[in-house]
């Protein structure tokens, strides 16, 4: 199993059309069993997201960004971790208080949306991380920045929700907010900051 090119293309495009609340773009992701099985594979081109985050927290941890990025591993393996469990925290909830929900299809395809729309809100929160890494703003810019960038990746998170369990359902609303719960205990657990 690989992801081309086009797979990625079309299913990033698809996700952000999503963000506008057009339901309509869900089609457009590869919904197939395969597709769900390549929605974790390109979990990967969340990588490049962690590079700013990582700066940005080293900066609030009082390390510098010059020379080796990764020398501190207990930070790294943090942000590593954190950004891993906001993709896959509120689907193992969704599992853990519905088991039966894993049968229907509409949970496969809000699985495979909420994968390709993670690498979207990875990219979203690494424009303010490096920017307060990079030194362009500081500490109060900075939380307003994250905040501002946050409400997007909140409203990602709620379309994607609306789009597979329905405009009707109460569902959407749920679950973005335990979203946004998961990622604050997710953030403390580890004592980030939030990027």
């Amino acid at each position: 199993m690989r992801l081309a090119a086009d797979d990625v293309t079309r299913s990033l495009r698809a996700s952000w059309r999503l963000l506008s609340a057009d339901a309509k773009a869900l089609p457009d992701l590869d919904l197939s069993r395969d597709g769900f099985w390549r929605s974790y594979l390109a979990l990967v081109l969340t990588v490049p997201a962690i590079i700013p985050v990582l700066a940005a927290e080293r900066v609030l941890a009082g390390l510098p960004n010059t020379g080796r990025l990764f020398d501190a591993p207990l930070l790294l393996a943090s942000v590593i971790a954190a950004q891993l469990l906001a993709v896959i925290t509120v689907p193992a909830l969704l599992v853990l208080l519905v088991p039966g929900l894993r049968q229907s299809p509409r949970f496969t395809g809000f699985i495979i949306a909420w994968n390709w729309a993670s690498i979207l809100s990875a990219g979203l929160i690494a424009v303010p991380a490096a920017v307060f890494a990079l030194g362009w703003s500081h500490g109060g810019i900075a939380v307003i920045q994250a905040l501002a960038f946050g409400t997007i990746i909140l409203r990602l998170r709620y379309c994607v929700a609306r789009a597979t369990f329905g405009a009707e359902s109460r569902i959407a609303g749920a679950i973005a907010c335990a979203s946004l719960l998961a990622d604050y205990a997710i953030i403390r657990t580890f004592g980030l900051a939030g990027f």
